[in-house]
């Protein structure tokens, strides 16, 4: 209901201001509108409508590079690599300095099991001085750093997204496990600590500090973990496990 309702006033004032705006205007209006909408239902995990509406706005201007790269994006989420790519390579063609597209673009690659074609699509954007989220490529190139293997690599772009971003929490879980995986065991904890004390932390981030603190063997720790996990994820499955490991071990 609060889409159909968006939906309707933003059509109403793309009537109104097309009124009284030019016939050569026209098209960018109507992209435009149908591209806020897709903007706002993918924000909202709606990926098929959202990829009709950057197809409606592609109609009335087939030459936007940012509907493009998000329609990209939508049938990625709808598990269509193919399509994507040869939506993102048309995005590239158009601005082919983007950096927003090249992120995206190396995120499709690397989505798509191809990950050392991709890192240097994040290169590009990182190194554009112009580009205003450099901390989302650093984190994507993190994430396909480490789908290659490379884990040396992965940590330089864990701790770029944190340089260009300080509060960044996202980063910390990923350089927690990298430190975790050398046997690093303190480093760990303190990369994970900022995320469990933000009152924000997932499921994940619980079950990756309990095997820290395991490991660690500060019981008094884990049983504090292991209880505001319970709290905030109590249908959790690797709570479930935890806990049976706990009463099979007593």
């Amino acid at each position: 209901m609060r889409f159909l309702a968006m939906r309707c006033l933003t059509l109403l004032a793309l009537s109104m201001t097309i009124l009284s705006a030019g016939a050569a205007d026209d098209k960018r209006l109507v992209a435009d509108a149908h591209l806020d909408l897709a903007n706002a239902y993918f924000s909202e995990g709606k990926y098929d409508i959202a990829l009709d509406e950057a197809d409606l706005a592609l109609t009335a201007d087939a030459d936007r590079a940012d509907v493009l790269g998000l329609r990209a994006l939508a049938l990625m989420k709808l598990d269509e690599p193919q399509q994507a790519l040869q939506s993102m390579q048309r995005a590239l063609r158009i601005a082919p300095q983007d950096p927003g597209l090249q992120n995206n673009m190396g995120w499709v690659l690397c989505e798509s099991g191809k990950p050392m074609q991709a890192l240097p699509y994040f290169d590009r954007a990182l190194s554009n001085r112009r580009y205003a989220k450099p901390a989302n490529a650093a984190m994507n190139a993190g994430v396909c750093s480490v789908k290659l293997g490379d884990k040396v690599l992965a940590e330089k772009y864990f701790r770029q997204a944190l340089q260009s971003e300080p509060g960044l929490l996202a980063a910390r879980p990923h350089l927690a496990q990298l430190a975790l995986d050398r046997g690093e065991l303190a480093q760990a904890r303190r990369e994970l600590l900022p995320v469990i004390a933000s009152g924000q932390a997932g499921n994940d981030d619980y079950w990756l500090a309990i095997r820290i603190e395991r490991k660690l063997g500060d019981r008094d720790a884990e049983r504090s973990l292991a209880s505001q996990w319970q709290r905030r994820f109590p249908d959790s499955p690797q709570l479930q496990a935890y806990q049976q490991s706990q009463i099979n071990e007593q």
